[in-house]
């Protein structure tokens, strides 16, 4: 340890030659005080002179541990102690206070002393034990002398080995009033005193100061660390891959870019510096950013702006700039700092959806297309991107539009075997980043082009079918895939979604086309001079082929002796092979299924030829000899005879014909059966020819032309006549200068549309004004007109006077709701009034009541004076009647002379009946008819809602009905309440068997058929007859409304046989037009128990020798079944040997009695409705069903379910293994006349054919 060495004054002198001073002889008193004196101030010449070599150190840099150890030493000599210590008040983190020690006397003992020394010394030992006498003075900061330490209660001892402690003395150190320290010195010979600590009060601030400048010292170097510190995180910051960033001066010139920043854009920062960076900024964003730039630096303000920066790849990447301005200490503005970066990704994704949202929201077809394709090359630095469409054989891809090396790309296809988008297709998503030519080396294109990179992800329509595809190329590696595939999946949904829209459009547009082909061809032909009928065949035939698609298309035609077929025409799509000239004089017999088929009047579908049966070995070898491999044929028919077939061809591939190639093919067949027909007449075909040409040249249309401004340009004379306007006044004007001021904006927006070809043709109508007044409906049929170099030079087309068509549908609406003789609301309008009424009356907690009048001696006044003076009494009657009610109340006529009063807002019974007097006095004063005066009353029935029970318009109209029956049968002239529940029990079933009985002798019973079909084939196998009364008041009524009267009265048998005669005459007339459909027909107890049952059935069936066995089927009741079970088994057992099946109907509402189901030999069961329907939601319906299915199954019964009225209950059927159903979700029931266009046209959903059990 370094120990600084201070001499003595006379250590001084006698290094100097001085000599050593005299010993001092005895003296006096006096004397021996300046001794003393004269030693004291020695000893502070010499603290004096150690206090300056002491300054002279910490000067020249001696560190703060010599310094520390040189003033202890000079401390232990200047007072003769033996050790001591120089140490530092501190305080921990809990506020507790310790010393450090900063100067320690060498007092070891031992090795281990020693080495606890050294780490003393050189460490900065502290002690936190303070019950000791050194202690004493860090707590009290106040001096402690203690001459005998043993005796002192302060002391805390010392360690074994320790120096013996015989005094110490302890200086507290302060600083600005503050305890910072303290020397502690021990085992002075002479002890210490109070004097001592005045004399070493020198020593002891400059202790103080020592300690002062070491705190200043560390500060310092905390701080410069602190700072060395922060400079190396911003350095690290600044130069981070993260962010971009920069700084400038006070005057708005860049002065630092981090490395990131120069990476990033590729520039030196030399370059960059000042005004430079602005250089590598996107043209287009070039002046808002410098914009942004100056105003923040104007305002001094924080700034942020999104910008595109080019990058050292030559591409432009969007950054998001944040500036914030700087200060110095003065808080003087000095600059900005900004970060920066790259939002590149986020970007793409915002732009994407901003153009799906905007720019590309009114872009539809090819243009849309093109213009998502565009954005993703732009946005992902792509060479090609383009949308495609998954073809119908699925082998290929027809590309609709797409961008490319900076141009459109035109619309191609290609084979999807041997590339990336087969995978994407069958598979989802794929991108290969890179290699992609490599790993699909048979893509010639793809190798052709030097594709390195491919992204492609499929279209799918709403049932989760491929459409197509979008797919991104590039010729190097792709940088980003995520981003390739983020913004592919922005897109897929709404390109999806367009080529769904244009499928749909498709269809349309191909409806319209085929109507038009037909339309086209028809009048082609019929207008065609007999010279040139082979070339229009011709041609019609290759419009036909083109539009189907076919590879062929041709006519056969039967010599006249009906033994030979010649193809006669016939029409090739490019590159295939023609077979007219191989196809002469071939026999026309029953060789062929093909033509035992058309010989049939039906027509020949093959869709596979090589899946043709053995029947047809010999049509097969005759199509493979020409290579096809579909074929479609219909025959043409004229006067019941074959004259030969029109058919199409698949050569290519095969497939299937659609029921619109069928159709089409059946029309233009006809066609072309009357121009072989016109062939061979052509005196008819000249008649025919002349009458048209008369009616096209008397045509009463105006024919019109407009040009490109919508000014008329011509007008037939139809124009005058219609509007009045002459033609030189109307050409030359704008067209709608003519259409009434509220029809013009839509009419207008039409032929815009077609004038700028957005539509290919237009039909709407509007109001035309007459030059003499008024105006007239006119329908505009219009399409655009094209000059000789094929511009469009404006539209052509004819308007049509419909003037009295909408003046006849204006009359319907008025005939519709109103009396054409009293002017009163009809039977219509009062049920629109009476549901509203009784919402009304509902809604407001108030009455209403409904009066149905019928007038007394009406007939006996319309028989004697005629139907006229009749007619004048019922509207002279309804005029009073109408003027007797209220403002809300109404009255209705429902026909003869019957009326309805509606009575609203009444508060009680007593107000209603005072409406009801006033009626009956409006109706029996006297009319004056013919000089006579007549009179007549009325019967009023009358009923009130709402009642206890829930009653809808048609029962309250009933209501109402019979109780003015009973007005009549008491007597006239009088009102009658309906009584709920005395009239019908007492008189209400007697009038309605009266009624039944009348409406069967009447006719007016009619029957209509519900289907039933096998859910999962698609086949229709039968249908069921219900009964439907058309009520001639009432309008139709369904079974539940008469049939429970008549269930245990012989009217019910005479119903059931009506129905069993009717349904059997019906299978009869849908097999004559080639339906072949069994009936099923409900029987009641009653019926199937009377004893004439089976011979009255037999002598039905045997009015229709024609019908099978099979064709009727009777459906009972359960609960019919098992009154009588024995008696209704021998019925079973002897219908089914005359070929009649039975059913057990609304199966599982009855006992269901497993003795029972064994011993009724009912062929099938019928699912009651009520399970069917709940069994979605109701757990103790599925079980049920599940049960019933287990009992069919058991006893081996067929099981039909009713009331399907959701794809969901279908699928739950499918599932439990029911195929066969019917209900509201399949058909409801419908006349007989419908069911034959029902059947041809009927499929299942997709979600039953996919259903498994």
């Amino acid at each position: 340890m370094s120990v600084l060495r201070i001499e003595s004054p006379g250590e001084e002198r006698a290094r100097t030659g001085q000599g050593e001073v005299p010993a001092s002889p005895p003296v006096s008193g006096a004397l021996a005080e300046f001794a003393e004196l004269q030693r004291t101030v020695e000893r502070q010449a010499q603290m004096l002179s150690v206090l300056s070599t002491l300054q002279r150190g910490m000067l020249v840099g001696r560190s703060s541990a010599e310094t520390f150890s040189a003033m202890l030493d000079q401390l232990v000599s200047l007072t003769g102690s033996e050790y001591g210590f120089i140490g530092e008040v501190l305080h921990d983190e809990a506020g507790a206070s310790f010393l450090r020690m900063h100067g320690l006397s060498d007092i070891s003992w031992s090795p281990e002393s020693r080495s606890l020394f050294e780490r003393m010394r050189t460490g900065g030992f502290e002690f936190h034990n303070l019950d000791t006498l050194f202690g004493s003075v860090v707590r009290t900061a106040a001096p402690v002398i203690c001459n005998s330490p043993k005796d002192d209660a302060r002391g805390g001892g010392v360690p074994p080995g320790h120096p013996e402690l015989r005094a110490f003395l302890g200086l507290p150190l302060f600083h600005g009033g503050q305890l910072i320290g303290m020397v502690g010195l021990a085992n002075a010979a002479q002890g210490y005193g109070e004097a001592l600590i005045v004399e070493l009060e020198p020593m002891l601030a400059t202790c103080a100061s020592m300690i002062i400048a070491l705190r200043t010292e560390q500060d310092r170097k905390t701080a410069r660390s602190a700072l060395e510190q922060s400079e190396r995180h911003f350095r690290e910051l600044a130069n981070s891959k993260s962010a971009l960033i920069w700084t400038s001066d006070a005057e708005g010139g860049c002065n630092y870019f981090n490395d990131t920043w120069l990476q990033f854009t590729g520039r030196t920062l030399e370059e960059s510096q000042g005004k430079g960076w602005a250089a590598d900024v996107h043209p287009d964003d070039l002046e808002a950013c410098l914009g942004t730039w100056q105003k923040a630096f104007a305002d001094r303000e924080p700034f942020r702006m999104e910008y595109r920066l080019r990058h050292v790849d030559g591409g432009y990447r969007w950054i998001s700039d944040e500036g914030n301005p700087r200060r110095d200490a003065d808080g003087a503005f000095v600059g900005y700092i900004g970060y920066c970066y790259d939002i590149t990704e986020r970007k793409r994704g915002d732009l994407a959806l901003d153009a799906l949202a905007a720019r590309y929201a009114r872009l539809s077809g090819e243009v849309f297309y093109e213009a998502v394709c565009r954005h993703i090359v732009e946005a992902l630095d792509l060479d090609i991107a383009f949308v495609g469409q998954l073809s119908t054989d699925r082998a290929h891809i027809e590309v609709r539009a797409g961008w490319g090396d900076g141009g459109t790309i035109r619309p191609f296809r290609y084979a999807l075997a041997d590339t990336p988008c087969d995978g994407t297709v069958d598979q989802g998503s794929c991108i290969y980043p890179q290699g992609v030519h490599a790993r699909f080396p048979r893509d010639l294109e793809l190798v052709r082009m030097g594709i390195e990179a491919y992204g492609g992800t499929p279209l799918f329509d709403r049932e989760g079918g491929v459409l197509g595809l979008i797919v991104a190329l590039r010729r190097r590696p792709f940088d980003d895939v995520a981003a390739v595939r983020t913004l592919l999946e922005i897109f897929d949904d709404r390109v999806a979604a367009e080529l769904v829209r244009e499928r749909a459009e498709r269809a349309l547009t191909g409806r319209i086309a085929f109507e038009r082909l037909v339309g086209r061809i028809s009048s082609d032909l019929i207008l065609a001079a007999p010279a040139e009928l082979d070339r229009h065949l011709d041609q019609a035939l290759g419009e036909l082929g083109r539009f189907a698609e076919a590879d062929r298309a041709y006519v056969f035609q039967v010599s006249e002796d009906g033994s030979l077929l010649d193809n006669t025409h016939e029409w090739c799509a490019e590159g295939i092979e023609p077979q007219i000239d191989k196809l002469q004089g071939l026999p026309f017999d029953d060789t062929l299924l093909f033509l035992r088929t058309i010989k049939q009047f039906a027509i020949v579908d093959y869709p596979s030829v090589a899946a043709l049966p053995a029947e047809a070995l010999a049509d097969r070898v005759l199509l493979e000899e020409q290579s096809i491999r579909s074929v479609l044929g219909v025959p043409m028919v004229v006067d019941g005879r074959v004259r030969g077939f029109i058919g199409l061809d698949a050569v290519r591939s095969e497939r299937t014909w659609t029921d619109e190639d069928k159709t089409l093919m059946a029309l233009v067949g006809n066609a072309f059966s009357g121009v072989i027909e016109r062939k061979r007449a052509h005196d008819g075909l000249l008649a025919s020819e002349a009458r048209y040409r008369s009616v096209v040249e008397s045509v009463r249309e105006v024919i019109f032309q407009l040009d490109v401004a919508g000014c008329w340009t011509f007008l037939n004379k139809a124009w005058v006549d219609l509007t009045g306007y002459a033609l030189e006044d109307s050409r030359g004007r704008h067209f709608l200068v003519h259409v009434h001021p509220d029809d013009r904006e839509q009419h207008g927006e039409m032929v815009e549309q077609v004038l700028d070809g957005e539509l290919e043709s237009c039909t709407h109508a509007a109001r035309y004004r007459c030059a003499g007044g008024g105006f007239r409906w006119l329908e505009m049929s219009a399409r655009r007109a094209f000059d000789s170099q094929g511009r469009p030079s404006g539209l052509s087309g004819t308007l049509t006077d419909i003037t009295q068509q909408k003046e006849h549908e204006s009359r319907l609406e008025y005939i519709a709701h109103y009396d054409a003789l009293t002017g009163l609301p009809n039977r219509v309008l009062l049920s629109d009034r009476m549901q509203r009424g009784m919402a009304q009356a509902r809604r407001r907690g108030q009455q209403l009541a409904l009066a149905y009048i019928d007038l007394d001696g009406f007939k006996a006044i319309n028989d004697t004076l005629g139907h006229q003076a009749g007619d004048q009494l019922l509207a002279v009657v309804a005029a009073r009647m109408k003027a007797a009610l209220r403002e809300g109340d109404s009255i209705s006529r429902l026909g003869g002379d019957e009326f309805v009063a509606l009575l609203l807002d009444l508060s009680d019974t007593e107000a209603c009946a005072l409406l009801v007097r006033r009626l009956l006095g409006a109706v029996s004063q006297t009319v004056s008819l013919a000089g006579q005066e007549v009179k007549v009353s009325a019967s009023i029935g009358l009923t009130l809602y709402p009642q206890p029970e829930e009653v809808d318009a048609d029962q309250l109209l009933r209501q109402a009905d019979l109780a003015m029956y009973q007005a009549k049968l008491a007597g006239k002239n009088r009102y009658h309440l309906f009584d709920t529940a005395h009239d019908r029990s007492q008189r209400g079933r007697h009038q309605t068997l009266a009624a039944i009985r009348g409406a069967l002798r009447g006719g007016e019973f009619r029957l209509a058929y519900q289907p039933k079909v096998n859910m999962r084939s698609g086949e229709v196998v039968g249908a069921e007859a219900l009964i439907r009364w058309w009520h001639p008041r009432q309008g139709e009524l369904e079974p539940g409304g008469f049939l429970p009267v008549v269930a245990d009265h012989p009217l019910a048998v005479e119903i059931g046989n009506w129905v069993i005669e009717q349904a059997l005459e019906q299978v009869a007339a849908w097999q004559r037009e080639g339906l072949f459909l069994p009936v099923s027909v409900n029987v009641g107890a009653r019926h199937l128990q009377a004893p004439d049952f089976m011979s009255r059935l037999q002598a039905a069936l045997a009015l229709h020798p024609e019908l099978g066995p099979g064709v009727l089927e009777l459906e009972v009741l359960e609960t019919s079944a098992l009154e009588s079970i024995a008696q209704v088994t021998r019925i079973v057992e002897a219908c089914a040997r005359i070929g009649v099946s039975f059913a057990l109907d609304d199966f599982g509402t009855g006992y269901s009695s497993l003795a029972y189901l064994k011993r009724l030999p009912a062929a099938r069961l019928k699912i009651d409705q009520l399970f069917v329907r709940g069994m979605v939601d109701d757990a103790e319906d599925l079980a049920i069903l599940k049960a019933i299915m287990g009992l069919a199954d058991a006893f081996r019964r067929e099981v039909i379910a009713e009331g399907v009225e959701t794809v969901e209950h279908g699928s739950q059927l499918l599932r439990l293994g029911c195929e066969v159903a019917q209900g509201y979700g399949i058909a409801r029931p419908m006349p007989a006349e419908q069911i034959p266009a029902w059947a041809a046209n009927w499929s299942p959903p997709a979600a039953w054919r996919l259903a498994r059990p």
